[in-house]
């Protein structure tokens, strides 16, 4: 049943955790049946394995005593024929047992592999997303993230990149909510910044002083001078957004910035909502007597909480956070259902990005190797466990953006058409493909550092796409500056300071993005979301 979600924090705790935790369930139910996997007789050669491991754990330990007792024995001449004639063969034996009990431990485990492998060939790249959408209706996910799709985002959504050549597409997930389009980027990003780097110079001198018998004796004295240069250094992080778009306040922007506020006691929740009150009658204040337009809401507690107060058109921005909306909100960063307060929201135009700490680091789908096994009990605990957190990572993801109403629209406005391309799939896809390709393949042989893929279009050939793939990496050689660093004998001294310096490589390569059932040969370097990249 498709309906838009008014309240998604009591939608999750009364009815959507549990339906996508039931909806698990029975799918996995259906897979187990549809595989015929024999349950008990599996659970069966699992203790067996089990018991095996623990008995050459228990082996291996008992090893390594006794030829600890042998050592110690061998250090005395006279003990020596009993190590030969006793302690030897010991030794042996329980190398033998070892190896026999390792060789059944390894059959035991290909058996419960084979005993499983109807049951683990059935998974696939979609069962997570589908039951996603099947929890939620109005939410469906792509096969891959389109040129199409791309080019409309940026066409009526005003989907940018900020410093596109500053980062690259790792992975992506995109679809729609009832129609508005949605997708979840991660990203490595580049930026310059500095490092300090030391030197140290021990230096030492001969002073003369007064003894305590007033005689005129000398000294050594050292010091250690300290040194230190600062120098341009590149640095990379990974980060996971969801993009968003929706037609609603097409000239509004805003931005907000997790606070973590339910982290807080009541007491002190109380005194950052008074606090902020002060600042928000002096906003006004200043926008009265500037004669700008922002004005405080009614509602301070949202105010404060939400704290958007960048916000560039005060008549759309309270058309969007109507009173349910500000409600919802409220609840959401003050919840411990979820992951409160842990979400950045930026609004630009049509697009709206949310980056939650709950999603950094988390993969964008789930993939059959999150849940294959040996084990039936471990294939069951992974899949359902593993699922029920994807949906609460992504569905509180949405949660900021399903709090706002309007957000659940379809698009009303009349859309600009998208132009045909003779591209069949978007560049950050093909970066995405690219990222995953073996890193020797694609970076100067000289590289460093970490690198930024950039993709660009080619031609399309064959139901393929030729893509020119763009490495931008760093070598690095080894510097000494001297700094010359005055000393407690009174004068200066050179120090070195060693330092990297950071040189920049590029290095283009030709590769093909295509399906991947077209092309299982051996020059694919890497697969996903049904798609590959090869070489033509």
């Amino acid at each position: 049943m498709t309906k838009v979600i008014y309240n998604p924090l009591e939608e999750y705790e009364k009815k959507l955790k549990d339906s996508h935790s039931n909806a698990a369930n029975a799918f996995f139910e259906a897979l187990v049946k549809r595989s015929n996997v024999n349950i008990e007789e599996n659970r069966k050669t699992v203790e067996q394995y089990n018991t095996y491991k623990e008995n050459l754990v228990k082996l291996k330990r008992k090893l390594n005593l006794w030829r600890f007792l042998r050592v110690l024995m061998c250090i005395s001449i006279v003990l020596i024929p009993l190590v030969i004639l006793k302690i030897t063969p010991k030794i042996r034996g329980l190398r033998e047992e070892i190896d026999l009990a390792d060789k059944t431990a390894e059959e035991l485990l290909a058996k419960a592999y084979d005993q499983m492998l109807p049951l683990n060939s059935l998974f696939t790249d979609r069962d997570a997303v589908n039951l996603i959408h099947e929890t939620v209706p109005l939410m469906s996910f792509d096969t891959h993230f389109s040129v199409e799709k791309e080019a409309d985002m940026k066409i009526n959504y005003d989907f940018a990149t900020h410093n596109e050549y500053e980062e690259s597409t790792i992975d992506v997930l995109s679809g729609e909510y009832n129609g508005n389009p949605f997708l979840f980027e991660k990203k490595i990003i580049h930026t310059m910044g500095t490092e300090t780097y030391h030197g140290y110079k021990t230096i030492s001198w001969t002073e003369s002083y007064r003894d305590s018998s007033g005689n005129i004796s000398t000294r050594t004295r050292t010091q250690t001078l300290h040194a230190t240069v600062v120098k341009p250094k590149p640095y990379y992080n990974t980060q996971v957004v969801l993009n968003y778009g929706a037609q609603c306040g097409p000239e509004l922007s805003f931005s907000r910035d997790a606070s973590h506020l339910e982290q807080k006691s009541e007491k002190a929740l109380e005194r950052h909502i008074k606090r902020g009150e002060k600042k928000l009658k002096r906003l006004t204040d200043k926008a009265i007597k500037n004669n700008d337009d922002f004005t405080s809401m009614s509602n301070t507690d949202f105010e404060v909480l939400f704290d958007a107060l960048d916000r560039t058109d005060e008549v759309q921005f309270r058309a969007l956070f109507t009173p349910l909306a500000q409600t919802n909100l409220v609840d959401l960063i003050l919840s411990k259902t979820g992951y409160g307060d842990d979400f950045n929201f930026f609004k630009r135009k049509r697009m709206n990005k949310i980056i939650s700490k709950h999603s950094q680091g988390r993969p964008m789908n789930l993939v059959p190797s999150e849940y294959t096994s040996y084990s039936f009990d471990f294939i069951r605990d992974n899949f359902i466990n593993k699922n029920v957190e994807f949906f609460k990572a992504v569905y509180f993801d949405f949660a900021p953006l399903l709090s706002i109403p309007a957000y659940q629209e379809r698009p009303v406005h009349s859309l600009k058409p998208i132009p045909n391309y003779s591209q069949l799939y978007s560049l950050k896809e093909s970066e995405a493909l690219a990222n995953a390709v073996d890193i020797r393949y694609v970076v100067h042989p000289n590289t460093k550092t970490q690198a930024i893929l950039k993709s660009s279009f080619v031609r399309s050939k064959d139901n393929a796409d030729e893509t020119c793939v763009t490495a931008y990496s760093y070598d690095m050689e080894r510097r000494v500056d001297i700094v010359s660093v005055r000393g407690g004998d009174g004068y200066y001294h050179n120090v070195s300071v060693p330092w990297d310096e950071y040189l920049p490589l590029e290095k283009q390569s030709n590769f093909c993005v295509g399906k991947y059932e077209d092309k299982r040969e051996s020059n694919v370097f890497a697969a996903r979301n049904g798609l590959c990249i090869y070489k033509g």
